[in-house]
């Protein structure tokens, strides 16, 4: 990890945190738990006034302050930034999304002042073709100097750099200029509060006597979601165990702990463990709850993960495992080669792949559509070796000595929190944003908007798009007159079951009163004219609103 990669110094950033509730699930994926570490982490370490949620409705914003509130840091007023709002989100400072799909938020600035603040996106997985678009969309859209991508590991910002520069060859060629200039990357490890791993003497004998585990056998762990597809091929690990279980005269065991997706997934995992590892002492506990979670490191000698899956960047597991003093035996693997120190924290296991020209069909196929994400990754996943003897030495030497694992294990639980705390990461992200506004004072501006031309050329205004279809158009020099009885027909218009879905898109009712009336007191108005009554913020709003009290007959509209 690179020093200037990562800043410890206490900064004043701030931004708002893009969050979508939804994206929680019954059983979270390694970003939902990243994302929910993340916010609970920002709402305990930062150093701000204020916290910024940024959100599609207020419902929203406050589930994300209850979230905050139970993080344990300082109570701090949550201020909602609604996502279509430039100007709420420009109080922060910075736009955060956890994801790299930057181009609609860089579009919606265009239309309001695109120095008004930055943007900051996160990588997870870059696998995914939405993912993978995404990183090609920053050199379409208009992503500035004062933005930043922040990738988690050396391995993956190594890949989206790839991307980004076969995207840039490829603009350049096809438009004949120069290839766009690539985004601003940074790297920076995601984060775990260190302090809610640990392993404890009475866990550690109750889970080993509900799995019939004895007091001096030696036990592996494995955390994560059970799939040989998505996560971690489990036939190396079986085999690596096994070649360890027949040179050791401690019994082993090993824990699989997380969750699968299907029984046929689950009935995998036990026939593979049942063939090719016999003499192990093979255990799933699934699903793996919360309580469980916090627990089940303490029935373990230490952790293993053989990761060997592209849709992987950077990899908590073996962070949690370190902080909770567990040695680690990884593959050498994205980003587990940021976390793990080989021979320090544990072992990491060298990994092989093909040479680069080896799998354009599979790209080919998961590009069309004919291979969806996971079928993509499970294939690319098959062609990934790790080296069995050498997982399986490690495995040896971690179950004979139990100096080494407890020499191993403070060794990590100390880099963990040296270097993986929240404490640690959120001044990173702080100061990173400090740094992004700094530059928005001076930076050159690049695609400067201009007032003859969409902010976004990929999602047009539907009436400047579609201007061909209507007989005529509303324009700021159209008269408006109050049709008969117009004002009384107004109730029953905002009653219609059919305009339930787009309230919000329409004027309140009140203002609709405020424009009648002036209707009725003066019986002829310019368009632009009328609106004028109202608020300027609500005036846009009003003046297409018109339009729709002409649908109702309300209203009639002379050009």
């Amino acid at each position: 990890m690179e020093r200037n990669d990562v800043m410890t110094e206490r900064a004043q950033g701030n931004a708002a945190i893009l969050y979508r509730p939804d994206n929680v699930m019954d059983r979270p994926m390694g970003r939902q738990v990243a994302e929910e570490g993340f916010l609970r982490g920002y709402a305990r370490h930062a150093v701000a006034d204020s916290l910024y949620c940024c959100a599609a409705s207020p419902d929203d914003a406050g589930r994300f302050a209850a979230i905050a509130a139970t993080a344990g840091g300082p109570h701090r007023e949550v201020r909602w930034a609604p996502m279509d709002s430039p100007t709420a989100i420009a109080e922060a400072g910075c736009l955060f999304l956890p994801g790299p799909n930057l181009r609609a938020a860089a579009f919606l600035r265009r239309g309001f002042n695109q120095r008004a603040y930055s943007l900051c996106g996160l990588t997870h997985t870059i696998a995914s073709t939405a993912a993978m678009d995404a990183i090609g969309d920053l050199l379409l859209a208009p992503i500035q100097p004062w933005d930043a991508l922040i990738c988690t590991s050396r391995a993956g910002r190594d890949a989206v750099e790839r991307q980004l520069q076969a995207v840039a060859a490829y603009l350049g060629e096809r438009m004949g200029a120069a290839p766009p200039s690539l985004p601003e990357l940074r790297t920076i490890p995601l984060g775990i509060d260190c302090a809610a791993y640990g392993r404890d003497e009475a866990q550690r004998a109750a889970w080993r006597g509900r799995l019939g585990i004895g007091p001096e056998d030696v036990v592996a762990l494995f955390v994560g979601r059970l799939s040989a597809h998505a996560k971690a091929n489990p036939d190396p690990m079986y085999m690596a165990l096994e070649r360890a279980a027949q040179r050791t005269t401690r019994k082993l065991h090993l824990i699989q702990a997380g969750w699968f997706h299907n029984a046929g997934l689950e009935r995998g995992f036990r026939s593979a463990a049942a063939q090719l590892a016999p003499s192990v002492g093979v255990h799933i506990v699934s699903p793996l709850e919360d309580e469980a979670h916090r627990q089940i490191w303490s029935a373990a000698d230490f952790f293993v993960s053989p990761s060997d899956n592209i849709q992987e960047t950077f990899g908590l597991t073996p962070l949690e495992a370190m902080a909770a003093g567990l040695p680690v035996v990884v593959s050498d693997w994205d980003g587990y080669r940021d976390t793990v120190r080989d021979g320090v924290d544990g072992f990491r296991i060298p990994t092989l792949t093909p040479m680069a020209g080896g799998g354009g069909d599979l790209a080919a196929r998961h590009a069309l559509g004919i291979d969806r994400y996971d079928l993509y990754i499970g294939k690319a996943s098959l062609f990934t070796a790790v080296d069995i003897e050498a997982c399986a030495e490690a495995c040896l030497k971690l179950a004979e000595d139990a100096g080494l694992r407890r020499t191993m294990g403070e060794s990590g639980r100390a880099r963990a929190r040296a270097h993986f705390d929240w404490s640690v990461i959120v001044p990173a992200y702080q100061a990173l944003w400090a740094e992004m506004a700094e530059r928005r004072g001076g930076a050159v501006e690049i695609v400067p908007p201009s007032p003859d031309r969409p902010a976004d050329p990929w999602r047009i205004d539907p009436f400047q798009q579609f201007a061909a279809y209507p007989s005529r158009m509303l324009t700021a020099d159209s008269l408006v007159r109050l049709a008969p009885q117009g004002l009384w027909e107004l109730e029953a218009a905002y009653a219609s079951p059919h305009i339930s879905y787009a309230r919000k898109a329409l004027p309140t009712v009140e203002e609709a009163r405020i424009l009648c009336r002036h209707l009725a007191e003066v019986p002829e108005w310019r368009a632009d004219d009328l609106v004028r009554h109202l608020p300027p913020d609500r005036q846009p709003i009003a003046f297409r609103g018109l339009a729709w009290l002409a649908k109702y007959g309300i209203v009639t509209i002379l050009n």
